[in-house]
């Protein structure tokens, strides 16, 4: 630039101007470096280039080349001001730049006492341009620095939470183990999946499930340090790290913390909702000494929490992949076992020992597993659970229970209702109810003959779905009983409230009586309950004749055991459906129902 200002004949270039060309050209490359915008860089470098350039000539000549520049006026002015305009235009121009008598003629101006208006003009719009730029180049860096962190904060962080993602959590377990390792600490790791969440985003819709999402990682985030992470890997997937604090505390009242502030009623709108999740933990460096093999331990620990039922968690213990395997092997057959025809129904009476005949028969179901042999509901329920398979089994149980009482109606003079367990998830079922009516419909027979039976935590999950849908189940005539009753959190005001025909005692306080003082009071109030209530009770669990006598003593009217029978394939429930039973003893003939 020297060189060529110096061959056409503009003499020697003043210092300040080298260095502003050297100031504009580090920038410039200092900005395009730095910023992925470099259009917008190379604009305005090469405006303070060509700033400097003209004041240079303007220093140099006394006049100010407007006419060969007018670049630097259209960006001051802002109204297009271009090469062949109207003079008065610069005058008014340099008016607002504070020149008083000012003349400007075809592209040429000077003071009129004749000082160096051109090295004015320039050092007074060298300023006035500054200002301008920096503001913009600031206004500009801002936008995109706030854009970096936005985008930034996408790619680490869950959109829905606002928690870190599965990346981020990567990242921060590497750094928590790394300090850990220098300190020679310990590191905790739950690995949480909600329980039942498919069921509650298919009762309610996404947009409730959401809003339970994030009200959930709140309350994680309450009982956690800063320093602890709590992260979002998907669904309803969370995984909480705790590093080794100065409080000591075991990993075990860690996670209890979070279960006591995650398990509970949630309220999102006109719904209340109980939410209870499974948890799978391990301990650096016991567990695992790396991030992929301390996640795996962990969801492997889950997994086992949620076999062995929900609302609990598990610590790692290297048997658990063994179990967890197995569990997924026996997921896979239960899905071919309707197909294959390995599901049967067996029935139990339930006994009237005011008459001593059948008052109704209970539907269980069995699988006969090819390698295994017959198994019960404890050994693949939770499977089928967890896997969503409860839906097509348990429609199929209610389905073949209700064909099967059509069968004894047709062959049997004596009429015997049909009890069947339904489970949590198959009330969340949007269209449950509307189900019901078309099996019913479907069987031919009279609605009034199937008793659904329900378990205390099934209902207080959402007591008012709850009672919405037993009201429902009413409307069309399906009677509901109360199963397992003692073995749940209910209290007096969800029986004054739920719908209830009926309540069965759990076999656990039937086992020891008449021995067990506490269990005969607990049952004695039970029993006190139902009359007051007017609902008939059903003690499952009868085994014994002492058993029997004591509860017919105390008012119970319809009993259930291996007394009576054992759970018997259909055919063979047809011939006891005929059979009397032994009525009360006579002794104990004054006993009140």
């Amino acid at each position: 630039l020297f060189l060529a200002l110096q061959r056409f004949g503009y003499g020697e270039m003043p210092l300040f101007v080298v260095l502003a060309y050297l100031a504009a050209s580090t920038a410039y490359l200092s900005f395009v470096s730095r910023n992925k915008n470099r259009y917008l860089w190379r604009r305005y470098t090469a405006i303070i280039i060509d700033l400097g350039l003209t004041t240079y000539i303007t220093a140099y000549f006394g006049q100010a080349g407007v006419a060969f520049y007018p670049l630097y006026l259209w960006v001051m002015i802002g109204n297009g001001l271009r090469y062949g305009q109207h003079h008065m235009q610069v005058a008014t121009l340099l008016g607002l730049l504070g020149f008083s008598g000012a003349m400007a003629t075809s592209g040429y101006l000077w003071d009129q006492p004749g000082t160096y208006l051109g090295l004015m003009f320039g050092l007074v719009l060298m300023p006035r341009f500054f200002v301008v730029l920096i503001d913009r180049l600031t206004v500009a860096n801002t936008q995109l620095q706030a854009q970096r962190d936005e985008a930034e904060f996408m790619a680490t962080h869950d959109v829905l939470t606002g928690l870190p993602n599965r990346a981020y959590l990567h990242t921060r377990l590497y750094q928590s183990l790394s300090r850990a390792k220098r300190a020679g600490a310990e590191v905790t790791i739950a690995f949480i999946d909600l329980d039942d969440f498919k069921e509650i985003n298919d009762s309610f819709g996404h947009e409730y499930g959401d809003f339970l999402l994030a009200q959930l990682a709140v309350a994680m985030k309450s009982v956690v340090r800063d320093s602890d992470t709590v992260a979002r890997l998907g669904g309803d997937e969370f995984v909480v790290v705790i590093e080794d604090s100065d409080e000591g505390l075991p990993a075990d009242t860690l996670i209890e913390r979070l279960f006591s502030c995650v398990g509970r009623y949630y309220t999102i709108g006109d719904y209340e909702t109980y939410v209870t999740w499974s948890c799978g933990v391990v301990v650096y460096p016991r567990d695992g000494g790396d991030v992929h093999t301390l996640l795996k331990h962990a969801d492997t620990a889950m997994y086992a929490a949620k076999a062995q039922g929900h609302n609990r968690y598990a610590f790692y213990d290297p048997s658990m992949s063994q179990q967890v395997s197995e569990q997924l092997a026996l997921r896979d057959e239960l899905r071919m076992a309707l197909e294959k025809d390995q599901l049967e129904l067996y029935y139990q009476p339930i006994v009237d020992v005011r008459s001593g005949r059948v008052r109704s028969a209970e539907a269980l179901l069995r699988w006969h597993h090819p390698r295994m042999g017959t198994l019960s509901p404890t050994n693949f329920i939770g499977i089928a659970e967890n896997s969503g398979l409860i839906g097509p089994i348990g429609h199929w149980v209610i389905a073949e229970a209700l064909a099967t009482a059509a069968v004894w109606q047709a062959n049997s003079k004596v009429p015997v209702t049909m009890h069947v367990n339904v489970s949590a998830h198959q009330l969340r079922r949007e269209n449950f109810v509307e189900e019901i009516r078309t099996l019913i419909e479907d069987s031919g027979l009279p609605s009034c003959v199937l008793d659904l039976e329900v378990t205390e935590s099934a209902l207080l999950q959402d007591t008012q779905r709850a009672e919405e849908l037993l009201a429902a189940l009413k409307d069309i005539g399906v009677h509901v009983a109360l199963d397992d009753f003692g073995t749940g959190f209910s209290s007096l005001s969800y029986l004054k409230r739920l719908p209830i025909d009926l309540i069965k005692i759990d076999k656990s306080f039937i086992d020891e009586i008449p021995g067990n003082v506490r269990d005969c009071a607990l049952v004695d109030a039970v029993l006190t309950l139902g009359d007051r209530l007017e609902h008939p009770i059903v003690a499952e669990g009868v085994e014994t004749e002492r058993q029997r006598d004591w509860l017919v003593m105390h008012g119970c009217r319809y009993l259930q055991g291996y007394l009576y029978s054992k759970p018997v394939p259909r055919d063979a429930f047809l011939e006891l459906s005929e059979q009397a039973f032994e009525t009360m003893p006579s002794r104990l003939a004054s006993a009140k129902f």
